[in-house]
């Protein structure tokens, strides 16, 4: 085979000293990936903390609003309300704008969400309401955000951490927790509690969404090969994907009695006093702290499956 003009010998035809290189994608640097990792542990630790500190002043609420337990529960539904209007559409969204876009524009509905309530807390129940709807939709859009950003980062440093995510989200909530039982020690006004709340909370988190990694890159599996046909709805006829669903649905259920219910259930059950029963509700989150931050060295030792 003959080499065009031009060409140096061995080189190909299609391979010519003239022609455009491929530019090569080149990976993050590992203070990028570190600067992804604090900013993922703090948009988690900060969603953890918000939804803490609402949940931690509950009980006051109730008394305040004089809610029985039967119109708190319908009140409360407002949160799973949001969370299920905000669940299907956050993957489109995330697809869309990004997980740095996503987290940033919800942690600020969030801030807006809890000032709502606490306006709610003196105005009353339908405002709650209300807030407490923007507070899940927020809340539910930003979790998949930052658990996209978190299977970035996760990927480009090697190891497991996800699980670790998860438990900065539980620590941001025992810290939450603890500032409730501290605020109502000091007896200190829902309002005011969840306003200072809402705007720092805000700062913060969008500040720290500027480290996230972009969320699309090269270093993904290769997708030249085709895709699966079916879509969605196929993933959703698989037995492991109903499994699983299955699963994160009991566990949810769980987690969602103990954070609402925990702080109302040690105060009016056993007579303790309001910030003794918040600090009932710390320990609950505490627990899930502890299971979150040592299940990493479990999935890298013994695997994901059996």
């Amino acid at each position: 085979m003959t080499s065009s003009p031009g060409t140096p010998p061995g080189v190909p035809p299609s391979t010519s000293a003239d022609a455009s290189p491929v530019p090569a994608t080149v990976p993050p640097s590992p203070v990028a990936v570190r600067r992804a990792i604090a900013a993922t542990y703090a948009a988690f630790i900060g969603s953890g903390f918000a939804f803490a500190s609402w949940a931690s002043r509950i009980p006051q609420l109730r008394d305040r609003l004089d809610l029985d337990p039967a119109v708190l529960g319908l009140v409360l539904l407002a949160v799973a309300a949001g969370s299920v209007v905000a669940l299907p559409l956050a993957g489109p969204v995330v697809t869309r704008f990004g997980s740095r876009r996503t987290v940033a524009v919800m942690a600020v509905q969030l801030g807006i969400a809890l000032a709502i309530v606490s306006l709610g807390s003196v105005t009353g129940v339908a405002t709650v309401v209300v807030g407490l709807f923007l507070l899940g939709f927020a809340n539910g859009a930003w979790d998949v955000g930052m658990n996209v950003q978190g299977a970035v980062a996760e990927r480009h440093l090697g190891r497991s951490v996800m699980a670790r995510f998860h438990a900065g989200f539980s620590v941001g909530t025992v810290a939450g927790a603890l500032l409730g039982a501290a605020m109502v020690a000091l007896d200190v006004p829902v309002a005011a509690h969840l306003s200072v709340v809402a705007v720092s909370l805000t700062d913060n988190v969008v500040w720290f969404t500027r480290g996230f990694l972009p969320d699309h890159d090269q270093l993904a599996p290769d997708t030249t090969a085709e895709a699966p046909r079916g879509g969605a709805l196929t993933a959703w006829r698989e037995p492991r994907t109903l499994l699983i669903g299955l699963l994160v649905l009991c566990f949810a259920f769980a987690e969602g009695v103990g954070n609402d219910w925990i702080s109302v259930a040690a105060i009016d059950g056993y007579g303790v006093d309001d910030e003794i029963g918040t600090l009932a509700f710390a320990g609950f989150l505490a627990a899930m702290t502890a299971g979150r931050w040592f299940g990493p060295g479990l999935l890298d030792r013994y695997g994901r499956v059996p």
